[in-house]
Order: C-alpha cells, then structure tokens, then sequence
C-alpha cells in the first residue's frame, strides 16, 4: 500500500542497527544499507532475515499504524509479532504495510522482514534491477529508511502536482484517509517565501483535486532554480491542523520546435554524464547529502548542466538536491536487457506507476526514457503501455521509449520518442559517416540528443588504489563479475597480467597517457557534434571509474582527470569549432569525396580554417575574434583579428570567421597550436602539426605489391619501383604488403624491408578498435625520434588510425627465425590488459622487418585517401624508409 503522511503523525525511526542473518552467516547489521556492503555474501539472493524489537509507546492505542519503507531491494515478506502483514515488490519505491491489527501496544514488539534479492527465485533480468548488476552486482537489502508511524487522527497520501508554466495553473490531487467532516486547506508559497495562491473545501470524499492559480510565476532553470512550496492541511472546524503535508515543485518546461530543443522556451543544449549509480563504499544509489552536492559541483565545474541516471531510481533526497540546485536529470528507467515473462509483463506497469508518481513532480527531470537499448524481447504491446502511463503521470518533458533507439538494437522500427537518440560508440574517422548515416531529412524534424556516447577508456594504477586502503585493493577490482565473460572484461585480471608485461611504463606513467588520449578523444567527438545542426545534446559516458569501465570524467578515488577550464572550452553553452572547406575527386569515372586532414599540414602550405560557433542561451553580441598560432615556447608565429555579427540564441552552427596564414617553414616536425577566442572569454584551441618537406627518402626502393593493398601509396618517393620478382630487388629498401615466403627469405639474409598490412594476412593480427578500449604507447625509438608527439597519441594519427594491429606475442610461434621483437607503438587493451602492435621491429635472422597495421594511404571513415593526402602517414613512412636503409646498410 501506499505511504500516509502527516507532520503531526508520531514517527519511531526503525534506521540503526538490526539482527541479520544470510547464507549461514548472522550478526548485527546497519539500515540503511546493503548486506554486500557490510561484508555478506554477495552471490547469495536470500532470504535474508533482519529482525528487531521495539517498545511501542501506551498513547499509539486507537491509532491507524503503518510500517514504512522507502526501499527494499527486492522482494519482502513482513511480519509483526509472528502476524504476516504483506509482502512487496520491486526495489525503486517507497511503501507500506498497514499493521495496526498486529502490534501490541505498550509492549515490546518483533519485527521481522525477510528479504530476496534479484536473482535465482527472482531472476534479475525479470526484476527490472536496471545496469547495476552489469556494473558490480544485484545489491540486496533495506538501502532506505525504514520506520513505524502512528497516525492519531486523519492522514494525505498519493500528492500529485502537476503546473503549467505559461499559465501558472497548478492542479494538485491527494487522497485523504479518516478526513470525514473535516476542511482541505491548500497552500503555495513562493521561492520568496510569500504566499502566491490558496484554495480550501470541505473534506467531503476519500481524495481532492484543486485548481489554483499563480500569478507572475517565477521559471524554474539551472541559474535560478526558482522551487515554489505547496502545504496542504487538513483542519477541523475550530481552525485546529489534524494533518499536514508540504511538497515543492518548480514551474518549468521542456519542449522542442521542430529540432530545436527549448527550456523555458529558450534554446538550450544539454551536455550531460551518464551516472550508473555507483556508490563504492554503499553499493547502493542512495549518497548522503555531501556526496550529491560535491557530485554536482565537480559535474559543473566540467561544463556539464545535466546527469543522465542510466536504469535507475535514484534517493528523494538526489532528487531534492537537484531541485534546489538546478541540476538537469533524464531519469531512465531500469528496464535492460529483459526477460519479458508473463510476470514482467504484470510487473512493469505497476513498478513505472509507482515510481512516477513518486518523482514526476521534480522540475530538475526533464527528460524519462523506458529503457535501454531494447531489442525484439520488448514489444510494442508492452512498449506502448509503459509509454501511455508515462506521459500520463509526466507533463513538460521529453519521452523517450528507447534510448539508443529500435532500429538501432534489433527492436520496434518505430518509436515513441520525442527525439532521436543513438548510443554511438566508435573511434573517431567513423563517428561523422555514422551520424550521417542515421540522418533522414524526410523524417520528422526533432532534436538529437545522444543518450550515451564518447567513451574513452583509461587506465587505474592499482597501486595508487591499494595505497589509500592499507595496501588493500577492493574485492571488485578483484573478483569477476560472473555476468561478463573474462574475454569481455577482465580487470579482475590487471594484477595477474600486467606484471607480465614487457611494458617500460610504470602506472603513474600509464595513468597519465591514458588520461592524456582520453582527452583528445572526448574533445574531438563533442566538436564533432557541436558542428552538426538539429544536435540537442548529448550524455557521456560516464562519472567515474566503476568495476564494469574506466571510461569516466572522475577516477576512483574521486579525482577529475581532466583540466576543468580546457574541459569546459569544448563543453559549454558556447563552443567554437574548427572547420575546413570541403573537396572532391574525380576516381575511376566518378566523382568521390575527398576528406581533408584538419591537423597535419606541410610547411610553407597555405592555410584556410573556418571557425565555428555553436550557440546556445543567450544571444551573442557583435565583436572580434582574435586568433594566434603559438609555438611550443609559447611564442606567436601568426595571429590576426577578425570581426564577427550578433549571433542569435539557438544552436545553430554558424561560420563566424576565416583564418588564413602560411604554415611556418621548419626543417623539423612540430606541434603548434592555433588559439581563438572571442570578446566574450568564449575561446578554445587546437593542435596542427607542421612537416619539412618530404625528400629523405632512401634512394632505392622496391615496392612488392601482390596483395594488391600498397596501390595508395601514391607519394611515395619517385625513385620507388614496383617489382613482381624478387631477381629485381638488388640490396633496395623492400617495402612489401605481404610477407611470402620470398619476402621472408630476403629479410632472413640480411636484407631490409618494411610490411605494411592493415588487415589480415601472413603477419598474425587481431581486430581491434584504434581509439577505443586501449592505450598507445609511443617507446623511445629511432623511428619515433622525429616524429611529433608528446608522448601520447594524438590527432596527427588521425589518418592513419586502422582497426587491425600486430600479434606479436605469436611470430616466434610462426616464424622460427624471429629474434627480438622492438615495439615502436604498441596498443596496451585497457580491458585484457594485453598488448599487440601497430608499429613493430622484428629480427629475422640476418635482416630487419618493420611491421604495421598503420593505415598510411588512410581510406577508412573519414579518412583522407592516399597517402599523398595523408601528411602524417607519408612523413612517418619516411622515418620509417630511412630507418629501414640504414639497418640494411648495416
């Protein structure tokens, strides 16, 4: 049943300690809380009994009595002094049992509660436990308050309050229980305190509504979370309050024109994180005061205005927080990966009813999706009653019913959203192909607003870890969580297989790549959308480091990993975009795109960039933009200052400026860095790599193609010559796309060649992501001595990134004469903690091989095509000639 309510009622808080048993196992245990947290066992589902005595107080007698509780995870039979007086299910919302009838007044009395878990007797994918379970584990127990309420006269239970903004209509409905005979009295109190409406009748039925009106209402937004306070009172009829209840809500709205996305009716762009609920020290998503308030304060510090609560309910008091913060919230509710059994089917539309008439009335959720990534398992039966009672219980949000959406997970063709939302997770040259990929201009205009994206894995130094908890590492670093596979996730593994790595890296060395790499990726993908039109927002993936990922803002003891002020320059209410002109080529009688590299430019080359500003909130005043290109020291090379026009409220992409200058003329491969900023402090910054012209290539190279992948090397040396027989090479640099067997026998005597496969082939390889799921190391060797970088990779291998790498830990195994093995980039799997190699010397008995998986003639996504166009790749290709003549020579 429902929780009554009512200031005036007598309460006995039952939080504390109770007595505790599981699997075996018994002792006292704390409530709030969860068992796992406290040291049960974690794989048992239950039962789990806890039990307690308390003395109920003479002056109870005659009174309506509930037990409360605001959350059991999952399932709980209670029972009073021997008398069973219900059971509940689901795990996000508060309820009650009414035990009047079972409690001994003025005596000592026993409670017992015995409680399962998600799992064997209720199978976790049929309990809509949500994504904690794939994070860490189905956590159990009371993780909310508990308590015994005595309530002498009348009580309100079931407040709905819903407003609308524009008109300031606030209609408000509650049921009353034993308010026969007595008056409703309705109240709203203003954010200053002062009263702005009243409303009162007589308490003639069990429930109300009232229609109240408010005038000059004040807008509930992030900068001015404007909460309005509602007290309703049941009084008898001297005047006297026999119950009394207060709420507070917030007039605002979320709307879209077409695919503009509106709050307030204001453009608005949502940069949100995705938050999975994980609490380390509780286990449960229910943080104490400080941790919401700290949560949000380093949320914003990074620009972000919105927390996506991915498949969970979170506590009233995160809720509350929000409220009065005026941080945004899309509350996704926790269906995933379902079993849709007769039994979820009966269960669903009760537990979504509970849970919004719970919330609904918070103006901080501004957007509900149904699920996650739902696939054929959730039809449209199902689909469509979970979407009617939503929109039912909501007003002024956004629906959506699948966030990543049907087509995109196996699921419905169709939707019910009120926007498109995708769950792209790809390395960078595919990300803008697949966003144009799911572009439909014929379909109906509406935001896009990516539920989950931009993940950029990272690596934790374990020591570190084990140094802030006595030399201990926490069991979930340790122990597999039995939903994924270890050839999935294996950080349970990182102790055991790093050690046995050949890695010249410490993990503060580790640690810092991985945070340096992270960065460029999240900075590239978020330009990327802010450069799109009909873009409304997005959700990165995720807050911080948890046992399922290390893709997050903050680590896990609690650290951002970036620098905020850098951070917010891509990641705020303005950004601007570094753009290029377009091109086209003319290829085998037609015409084809032809990507341009933004980064990676020859010197003396003329530069053309056009800078972006993506807009949103306020309008923005006519001014001028000024612009530098800096050398590592610091030191202008160019600069210049260009007028821009007032610039609209709305996020749409606009072109703002042109920058033209000469790329300076050095004889060394160099990072600078272009900087713009405008006169409102709006600014932000990119790297550009600067290459000598390029003529040192060896004198004589032999170019043995029979694969048929070398065909895009078209800028490599005119001196290069094409052979098809190995009577043609004569002592010349090999530079081969397979290693045959002829190649081998050249290289084992002595001779000097490089193997370019980015894909299957003799060399052994495995498919892997380039940007995704790893760090790149860059060792210290002569091929990467000129080669710029700053120990890191960046977007000068933009175009060269592949999606194959080496697997050298098999060419001893499948080639008998391999000697050493030298890793030039090396790709650390920051999930297996296993290594393979884009760029690899190899000793094959006299002679030298350099093997890669580098895409040098780029060609993939939106890559550059050839290698002539690929400024980067031709210059390490070169290093790599060079090295390779000088081994051979030797």
């Amino acid at each position: 049943m429902q929780q009554w309510h009512n200031v005036l009622a007598h309460t006995l808080s039952l939080d504390g300690e109770w007595e505790f048993s599981i699997g075996g196992q018994s002792s006292a245990i704390q409530v709030p809380g969860t068992w796992e947290a406290q040291g049960y066992p974690r794989r048992v589902d239950g039962p789990a009994v806890y039990q307690r005595q308390i003395d109920i107080p003479a002056d109870w007698a005659g009174t309506n009595i509930q037990l409360q509780l605001d959350a059991v995870s999952y399932y709980v039979e209670a029972e009073i002094n021997g008398v069973a007086v219900g059971t509940h299910t689901g795990l996000w919302t508060p309820f009650a049992f009414d035990v009047s009838k079972a409690i001994r007044i003025g005596e000592s009395n026993f409670i017992r509660l015995t409680i399962y878990k998600p799992g064997e007797r209720f199978p976790m994918r049929e309990s809509l436990a949500g994504f904690l379970p794939d994070v860490c584990l189905p956590f159990g127990g009371i993780w909310q308050s508990v308590r015994l309420i005595s309530f002498p006269q009348a009580a309100i239970s079931d407040v709905d309050i819903k407003n609308d903004p524009h008109s300031g209509k606030v209609t408000i409905k509650a049921h009353l229980h034993n308010a026969s005979e007595l008056t409703v009295l309705v109240r709203i109190f203003s954010p200053d305190g002062n009263m702005a409406a009243s409303w009162q009748s007589s308490a003639a039925d069990c429930e109300f509504s009232a229609d109240l009106s408010v005038e000059n209402v004040q807008i509930w937004h992030p900068q001015n979370p404007a909460l309005y306070k509602i007290e309703i009172f049941l009084e008898d009829e001297s005047g006297t309050s026999i119950a009394q209840i207060s709420r507070t809500f917030g007039f605002r709205s979320l709307s879209r024109d077409n695919d503009q996305l509106l709050l307030n009716s204001t453009p608005i762009f949502l940069r949100g994180l995705l938050n999975w609920g994980w609490y380390p020290q509780i286990l449960c998503p229910a943080p104490d005061e400080a941790t919401i308030r700290d949560e949000f304060r380093r949320v914003r510090s990074l620009g972000y205005n919105m927390v996506k609560l991915c498949l969970y309910v979170p506590s009233q008091l995160y809720l509350d927080i929000a409220d009065e913060e005026g941080m945004l919230l899309w509350l996704e509710l926790p269906m995933w990966l379902p079993v849709v059994s007769e039994r979820l089917r009966q269960q669903a539309p009760i537990e979504y009813a509970d849970i919004l008439a719970d919330v609904s009335h918070h103006p901080s959720i501004i957007i509900y999706s149904l699920g996650c990534e739902l696939g054929s398992a959730v039809d449209s039966e199902l689909l469509g009653e979970l979407n009617t009672i939503l929109r039912e219980r909501t007003s002024d949000v956004l629906v959506c019913d699948n966030s990543g959406s049907g087509e995109a997970y196996g699921g419905l063709a169709y939707d019910y959203a009120d926007f498109n939302d995708y769950h792209f997770y790809a390395d960078l040259h595919n990300f803008n192909p697949l966003m144009d990929h799911f572009r439909r201009d014929w379909r109906t205009a509406r935001p896009w607003i990516f539920g989950e994206f931009c993940d950029a894995d990272d690596y934790r130094d374990l020591d570190e870890i084990a140094s802030t908890n006595n030399g201990d590492l926490p069991w979930w670093l340790l122990e597999q969580n039995p939903i994924h596979a270890l050839t999935a996730i294996a950080y349970s593994q990182q102790p055991i297989r790093m050690p046995q790595l050949d890695i010249p890296f410490d993990g503060q060395a580790l640690q810092r790549i991985s945070h340096q790499q992270s960065f460029v990726v999240r900075k590239a993908i978020l330009e990327k959308v802010r450069a799109k039109a009909s873009m409304g927002g997005y959700v990165v993936t995720s807050l911080r480091d948890t046992p399922l990922a290390t893709s997050s803002m903050f680590d896990d003891l609690g650290r951002t990993k970036y620098d905020a002020e850098a951070f917010r320059q891509f990641n705020g209410d303005s950004v601007l975009v570094l753009e290029q002109g377009r091109g086209r080529i003319w290829k085998n009688g037609g015409d084809r795109p032809a990507p341009v590299d933004r980064n990676n430019h020859l010197a003396g080359s003329k530069l053309d960039f056009r800078v972006v500003l993506s807009q949103s909130g306020n309008r923005l005043p006519a001014g001028n933009m000024q612009w530098r290109l800096i050398d590592d020291n610091k030191q202008p090379i160019e600069s210049g200052t260009q007028p821009y026009s007032e610039k609209s409220a709305g996020h749409i992409p606009t072109e703002i400026a042109s920058i033209y200058f000469t790329a300076p003329n050095t004889e060394i491969a160099q990072q600078y860095t272009l900087e713009v900023e405008l006169e409102n402090g709006v600014c932000n910054q990119w790297p550009l790599w600067i290459y000598p012209t390029m003529n040192e290539w060896p004198t004589s190279v032999a170019v043995y193609d029979p694969g048929g992948t070398l065909t895009n090397l078209d800028g490599l040396n005119q001196s290069a010559q094409r052979i098809t027989g190995f009577g043609e090479v004569d002592e010349a640099l090999l530079l081969a796309s397979v290693l045959t067997p002829q190649a081998h026998n050249y290289v084992q005597n002595g001779g000097s060649a490089i193997v370019l496969q980015p894909g299957d082939g003799t060399l052994p390889v495995k498919p892997c992501p380039f940007w995704r799921e790893s760090i790149k190391l860059l060792y210290n060797h002569p091929v990467l001595k000129d080669f710029p970088h700053r120990g890191h990779t960046d977007l000068q291998f933009y175009h060269l990134a592949t999606d194959y790498a080496v697997d050298s830990t098999r060419l001893k195994s499948q080639f008998s004469d391999v000697g050493s093995i030298r890793p030039v980039i090396r790709r650390l799997d920051a999930r297996q903690f296993t290594v393979l190699d884009y760029l690899v010397e190899i000793k094959i008995g006299k002679g030298t091989l350099l093997a890669s998986t580098l895409r040098f003639g780029g060609g993939v996504g939106d890559q550059v095509n050839g290698l002539q166009q690929n400024i980067a790749g031709r210059y390490l290709l070169s290093l790599m000639c060079q090295y390779s003549a000088k081994a051979g020579a030797h």
